[in-house]
């Protein structure tokens, strides 16, 4: 007897797992409230890199790939070169994105390679213990930096939107507040 397996409908209102306080959570749940909404779930493809963004295979429902850390822009390159036909998106937080993988955003957000980043910035490294990542802000304590960020000693917070926006390719880049309900369904609208 032959049997067909097929993607439940949504997963979208799983439990999260991540944090108290942090908001991959809630950014999950409105990238897959986004890929129903759109019926774009069938023919997406999600890179996941290293780091608290991997967390995604528990909650959507696409089919998905992992990869090296910092590389998912690199890996979503070649699967959309390779089917042009779907809807190619990574999702990455700021120590994978702005720190090892800043290269391979820069270079693929310059070619205007026709895939969607979506960037989860909690500006801390959560997953390892709080320490200071590239884009954690002036005066905002981490365990690396327990008198809050001082650019004399650490340098300046990366910008990333503000970086990215200089390029001259990219078609579309955006910045969303999540801490309050209008801000969400902002970011929601946004992506």
């Amino acid at each position: 007897m032959d049997k067909i397996y097929g993607r439940p409908e949504s997963i979208r209102n799983r439990v999260s797992t991540y944090c108290p306080g942090c908001l991959h959570g809630v950014a999950n749940k409105i990238v897959a409230e986004v890929l129903d909404e759109l019926e774009l779930r069938e023919k997406t493809i999600c890179v996941l890199p290293v780091g608290c963004g991997t967390l995604g295979l528990f909650y959507w429902n696409v089919d998905m790939i992992s990869s090296a850390h910092g590389r998912a822009p690199a890996v979503a390159t070649g699967i959309k070169r390779c089917t042009p036909d779907k809807f190619v998106f990574c999702y990455q937080g700021d120590g994978d994105l702005a720190a090892i993988g800043l290269s391979e955003i820069m270079h693929a957000a310059n070619r205007g390679e026709n895939i969607s980043i979506i960037f989860v910035n909690n500006s801390i490294y959560g997953m390892t213990g709080g320490q200071m990542a590239p884009t954690t802000l002036e005066d905002q304590y981490s365990t690396t930096t327990q008198k809050g960020r001082n650019p004399i000693t650490e340098g300046y917070p990366m910008k990333m939107c503000e970086i990215i926006s200089g390029l001259e390719a990219p078609r579309y880049v955006a910045r969303f507040s999540m801490d309050s309900p209008k801000n969400i369904i902002k970011a929601k609208a946004g992506i």
